[in-house]
């Protein structure tokens, strides 16, 4: 059982994203527009038609949405996938950056994109026990203590998300695209030992981004609130997703701003990881 160099990992994560920090973009461009377009008007009408149907009292006019929201959410994993595969197969030195822009869609972009579908699926076959769980304690405590089952809920899928992330996550970009094996068997077998080293370099990895983005979200969402709202619950969670509606241009625009750096750290720091564990020659991924 190999151990993970997780400072190596985590320098060579940085390094590959800041030198090619321009290659990454003309890779990514293309498919990252067509990502955010598409987001921003599902969210959009999916936000509109949920304040109507929450002012009407009518929640069935939410069903054409939500079909909606799983189609966008099927078609973002593939766009994901495309990117991903042509930045993990620059990170590899399979290929160059493109002079001006690049999309493609072959068997390494399926295969990622199967591999996304199979460990959200996972995911889903964890949660769905907890969810019916919920709900139980929802019906029960009904009075007495209503958001226990929803607490234990969002507690599940942070578990759910923070044992997928060092054992699958973390390798199945580099695996999707360097080998030809089932890529979450493989995943699993790799980072076998390395929970919290992996876990670790996704934290420093990740982290610094992710908490910057979610302290611009909150003074998005700050600046988009007029006043604070008083009510009941539904009150309060209409006034909530008309503030996001509100905050979507600036969300959808930061969210296209830092893609490069997310799929380039994500990428660099899976190729580093699956060098490390899988003996592959160890080759600077910075140059």
């Amino acid at each position: 059982m190999r151990r993970v160099p997780a400072v190596a990992i985590i320098r060579d994560a940085y390094g590959f994203t800041f030198s090619h920090l321009g290659g990454i973009i003309g890779l990514i461009w293309v498919p990252m527009l067509l990502l955010t377009v598409m987001g921003f008007f599902s969210f959009q009408r999916y936000y509109n038609d949920f304040i109507e149907a929450m002012a009407g009292g009518n929640t069935s006019m939410l069903g054409s949405s939500l079909l909606m929201m799983m189609g966008y959410l099927v078609a973002a994993l593939l766009l994901e996938a495309i990117m991903l595969v042509g930045v993990v197969q620059l990170a590899l030195g399979a290929r160059q950056a493109p002079r001006i822009a690049h999309f493609a869609f072959g068997p390494l972009e399926w295969r990622m994109f199967r591999a996304f579908l199979a460990l959200v699926g996972l995911m889903v076959l964890f949660l769905l026990p907890v969810f019916m769980l919920s709900n139980a304690l929802l019906a029960t405590l009904s009075g007495h203590a209503p958001g226990m089952g929803m607490n234990l809920t969002v507690l599940a899928l942070y578990a759910a998300i923070a044992l997928a992330a060092p054992r699958f996550f973390a390798l199945l970009p580099a695996i999707a695209v360097a080998e030809t094996v089932p890529v979450l068997r493989r995943a699993w077998a790799l980072s076998a030992g390395n929970f919290w080293p992996l876990l670790g370099v996704l934290a420093a990895v990740l982290g610094p981004l992710l908490l910057t983005i979610a302290v611009l979200a909150a003074a998005v969402a700050a600046r988009a609130a007029a006043a604070p709202v008083t009510g009941n619950a539904q009150v309060q969670m209409l006034a909530a997703v008309v503030q996001a509606r509100e905050a979507l241009p600036l969300m959808s625009g930061l969210s296209f701003l830092v893609s490069p750096l997310l799929v380039g750290l994500v990428a660099g720091g899976s190729v580093s990881a699956w060098r490390a564990l899988s003996a592959e020659p160890v080759v600077d991924v910075t140059a």
